[in-house]
């Protein structure tokens, strides 16, 4: 008889147990976390082969890299999928249910209001045709043409990132500054907002979020705040709308671990019901950025269970798992590994493997060659151009391994360096 772990989907479907598939999945994990070292990676290999990416000709991979959204995302829970599932098997209204969940997540997170966008990223562009265009149908028609509507955000120059065009579409003006003092200079009749990008590459700010939004406020003007990839710490989901920030944008795709083309926007009220004016399914500006009822309802779920998490459980789990890596790669000639530390908590712990090419005859490109086209493939981070940047080596996040990938991972970052080609 086959075990829980090995049941495939097709095979629950056909004996008709739809219904229990997400205990199922969370028993398989559980049991795959339990085997030895071997039996975990031989369980985690097998699932990198699926017949639909193979008939597809798409490749899985191992992600020790990270919740990017190029490496689409993160995995959702059992749960997350399951909601999604019930959902897309019923019509409702989209305004009545992004009313009812907006309410929930605003219950949940302690914001004034809230709703479902398709991305942190339609977030930023919603925000900006609230502080600019924001319910005025006319206005709202008008967008990207902002004649006759205020038309700047201020924003740090340490927080400029390609992610702003999602600002830039809507029709408004970046205006950079350094200093709180340029903070002050730079507000004018045209100021619609200001602006800070929270992120892992955005470093070097003078500025703190706190002052920026006493600036703002003290201007009468709102804070947008992307947030994207802040979380954890789940409270960052209250944090910054608690200390002010006005409209709070987070992803629903990374380590939120809901559906990959969601995202929470929360705030001010009015703001909120000026955001989702000019978003889908009104046919305003962001139609274009639809979100459906399984997306809506999958990211309610994800923020129920990230809510219901332990993020200290969770990261003394991802050491772990990082120690492992690091207990497998000992005995390996010149190779070290070290903890690199990162004030921003969502991306650390981070592992960093290091070695001497010269005597290994083993270039860091070449191993980042080799990591991905094996087989497995494995996604690992070259340290050198991650940001902020380490002086040399291969970079490992733990938070998108699934239980017995470290070791394969390990496996082979040794055989790489052991094996003379």
């Amino acid at each position: 008889m086959k075990s829980r772990a090995e049941l495939s989907r097709r095979e629950l479907l056909h004996t008709a147990l739809a219904a229990p598939v997400a205990s199922l999945a969370l028993g398989a994990e559980s049991l795959a976390a339990s085997l030895p070292a071997e039996a975990q990676a031989a369980h985690a290999a097998a699932h990198l082969h699926t017949p639909l990416y193979e008939r597809l000709g798409v490749k899985t991979f191992i992600n020790a890299y990270g919740t990017l959204t190029t490496l689409s995302g993160s995995l959702m829970p059992p749960e997350v999928k399951q909601a999604m599932e019930e959902a897309s098997q019923q019509f409702v209204q989209v305004h009545d249910l992004q009313a009812r969940v907006g309410a929930r997540l605003a219950e949940l997170t302690g914001a004034e209001a809230a709703f479902v966008t398709a991305g942190a990223a339609a977030g930023m562009c919603l925000s900006a045709c609230a502080v600019t265009a924001g319910d005025d149908p006319k206005k709202m028609e008008q967008l990207p043409d902002l004649t006759g509507m205020k038309n700047e955000f201020i924003i740090q120059k340490a927080h400029r990132t390609p992610y702003d065009h999602a600002f830039r579409m809507v029709g408004v003006k970046l205006v950079e500054v350094e200093t709180a003092e340029d903070v002050r200079r730079a507000i004018n009749p045209n100021t619609a907002a200001l602006a800070m990008i929270l992120s892992h590459n955005q470093v070097g700010h003078k500025v703190e979020l706190e002052e920026m939004i006493a600036l703002a406020h003290r201007a009468g003007l709102p804070l947008i705040l992307d947030a994207a990839a802040e979380l954890p710490p789940a409270e960052n989901l209250s944090k910054f709308v608690k200390m002010g920030a006005d409209l709070v944008m987070f992803s629903g795709g990374k380590n939120l671990r809901g559906p990959q083309c969601s995202g929470l926007i929360l705030g001010r009220k009015d703001l909120i019901a000026k955001a989702y004016a000019n978003s889908s399914p009104n046919n305003r500006f962001a139609r274009i950025a639809k979100v459906g009822k399984e997306e809506i309802v999958g990211l309610m779920t994800a923020v129920e269970l990230f809510l219901k998490g332990d993020d200290a459980a969770e990261r003394r789990k991802h050491h772990e798992t990082l120690d492992r890596i690091a207990e497998r790669l000992k005995g390996v000639p010149t190779l070290f590994t070290e903890y690199i530390t990162n004030d921003d908590y969502s991306h650390s712990p981070r592992l960093s493997v290091q070695w001497d090419e010269e005597k290994l005859g083993v270039t860091l490109d070449q191993m980042m060659d080799r990591l991905v086209n094996g087989d497995p493939p494995i996604v690992a981070t070259d340290m050198t151009r991650y940001r902020p940047n380490w002086t040399r080596g291969i970079g490992l996040f733990p938070y998108s391994l699934r239980p017995g990938e470290e070791i394969i991972v390990a496996d082979r970052v040794r055989q790489i360096l052991t094996t003379r080609t």
